[in-house]
């Protein structure tokens, strides 16, 4: 609740300083007292432009704060740590606003002593306190606070029915799928490159060192017509041909025998000359042997070089070693593998999607119902409460629009107005006039639970214009709103003020040559004077103050309820 408004050097503000109760709280005064400055204060901590001619004469700068004090259960320290604000020092439930003005045109706020932006007071102070002037109304534009305020009404909620739950769970089973699909679509291509590599691999089939033993063979395989002739060659050079390397060796072993005959110490060397001689006719054989298993088939070296050719191949592509190549072999079958996986997981999706989109149809259309019939029981409800208020022949309803699936349900809901019978219904921001508007929000919240809306609600002269009758009926519902909520409102009617909880009055007067305002807060005798002064004019007589006695009288004793 708003316990403390202090206002400095606005207007015929000097330095003025209120704490206002619980309940209904009415502000009355003469025209021109300051009771809309007092509201156009409220008005510039919740955002609104500041304008240096706002200032009072002669003052540098003006200052308006205020000390709001919520429950427990109101989340202000969520809506505050969650914008990065602190925790005020004098507790969780209490929040410091200040802005401060200068003549230079400059404006500064502040929340819990941290600077804050035009878009935090909107937002943060605008979820505690809202101003409903002739020219204003609260939340009837917004389309998920009229869905709120329905809602609130039913006693039902998205939470707790499991509609939020339900779609969150159908939204991320639909987003999956949709990635899935998105995946699929790109994947069929990928699915084909990869068995392409994969095929292309498997076709050649290589092993570690492949590639080296592959260019050697067809080296022979290109050289086998002359490795046959120079086996020939070397095979006759050394035992077959004439002379041969072997008759020539056993000529040298003859000459060497002889001479060992003579020099015995020569033996070693006989012995080694007929190991060669032996070695040379051993090699004859076996060049004789290899020349004989030459491989001169061209079909084998054709096969060989495209096997070079095909292994080079995989090794530009996948390469360049045969372990790389084998590594992208492994890693293309891992890919593929986990694609058609995806494909599997893509069909049970599509099931799955299917059945919580049927379970949150039930749930979606079991809030519909419920809020048909609590759309009916509402616009009854603030029909009959506005044809209290000098709406005689309006008609309010509320509509149920089919609307995008969402974690709320399947419907958008419209605020609808009659202002005359016959005229037809449209929607209550186009077709209600500004007084319209503010007794159409007051009648809303006069039937609603405390927990829709800002538990703060201020209404400037909401009861212009009314007469007498309406207006009490006015003051009414008034204090039926400011049941579970602090409601503030300037009025000029007697019969508004003699509701409220608390009354304060604006005076003015001129000290020192210079006009400044004043509010204090009535006891009886002053409500009653003031009363008397408001339905009896600039000249209070007794008879006006037995009938504003009496009118305190009927609110004490619940008549006017």
């Amino acid at each position: 609740m708003l316990r403390t408004l202090h206002v400095k050097n606005i207007g015929v503000l000097g330095d003025v300083e209120v704490d206002f109760p619980d309940g209904l709280s009415v502000l009355t005064g003469e025209t021109g007292a300051g009771k809309s400055l007092l509201v156009g204060a409220i008005k510039l901590l919740l955002g609104a432009r500041a304008d240096a001619s706002d200032i009072r004469a002669g003052e540098s700068m003006a200052l308006v704060e205020a000390v709001f004090e919520f429950s427990e259960d109101f989340p202000v320290a969520r809506l505050l740590s969650g914008a990065g604000y602190p925790e005020s020092d004098s507790g969780p439930g209490v929040v410091h606003v200040r802005r401060t003005m200068s003549v230079d045109g400059k404006s500064r706020s502040y929340i819990n002593g941290t600077m804050a932006s035009a878009r935090d007071l909107r937002e943060l102070i605008g979820a505690l306190v809202s101003v409903a002037g002739q020219h204003a109304f609260i939340g009837l534009g917004v389309p998920h606070e009229r869905l709120e305020m329905l809602d609130a009404f039913a006693g039902i909620s998205c939470d707790q029915n499991g509609c939020r739950g339900a779609f969150e769970e159908w939204h991320a089973a639909r987003t999956r799928l949709d990635e899935l699909e998105r995946a699929r679509q790109a994947g069929e291509a990928r699915k084909d490159y990869l068995q392409h590599v994969i095929s292309q691999i498997e076709s050649v089939n290589p092993v570690p060192g492949d590639l080296s033993r592959t260019q050697a063979e067809v080296e022979v395989l290109r050289g086998a017509g002359r490795l046959v002739e120079l086996s020939v060659s070397a095979a006759d050079s050394l035992y077959e041909g004439q002379p041969a390397a072997w008759e020539l060796l056993s000529q040298a072993e003859t000459a060497l025998r002889e001479m060992s005959g003579i020099d015995r110490s020569l033996e070693p060397m006989l012995s080694r000359l007929d190991s060669v001689r032996i070695e040379a006719r051993e090699l004859a054989r076996e060049l004789t042997s290899y020349g004989e298993a030459v491989n001169l088939d061209p079909a084998r070296l054709a096969a060989v070089e495209a096997r070079l050719e095909a292994l080079r191949d995989l090794g530009r592509k996948y390469g360049p070693s045969e372990e790389d190549v084998l590594a992208t072999l492994a890693a293309s079958r891992e890919e593929l593998s986990r694609l058609f996986g995806e494909h599997g997981e893509l069909e049970r999706l599509v099931v799955s999607v299917a059945r919580l989109r049927d379970e949150w149809n039930v749930i979606a259309d079991g809030l519909t119902t419920a809020r048909a019939e609590a759309a009916r029981m509402l616009g009854l409800e603030v029909t009959r409460v506005i044809r209290g208020l000098a709406m005689e022949g309006a008609t309010f309803r509320i509509d149920l629009v089919p609307a995008e699936p969402s974690e709320t349900g399947k419907d958008r809901v419209e605020f609808l107005i009659e202002t005359n019978p016959g005229e037809g219904f449209g929607p209550v921001a186009d077709v209600a006039s500004g007084g319209e508007l503010s007794r159409i929000t007051l009648g809303l919240y006069s039937v609603m639970s405390a927990s829709v809306g800002t538990p703060v609600m201020v209404y400037d002269e909401i009861d212009a214009g009314v007469s007498g009758g309406v207006a009490q009926q006015m003051g009414n519902v008034l204090k039926l709103a400011a049941r579970g909520r602090q409601v503030l409102v300037v009025t000029h009617h007697g019969q508004v003020a003699a509701c409220g909880d608390a009354h304060f009055k604006v005076d003015k007067k001129v000290v020192d040559g210079r006009t400044v305002a004043s509010v204090h807060r009535l006891d009886d005798a002053g409500r009653v004077d003031e009363i008397a002064r408001i339905i009896g004019g600039m000249v209070v007589t007794d008879k006006a103050r037995e009938h504003a006695g009496e009118m305190l009288g009927a609110r004490d004793d619940g008549l006017l309820l």
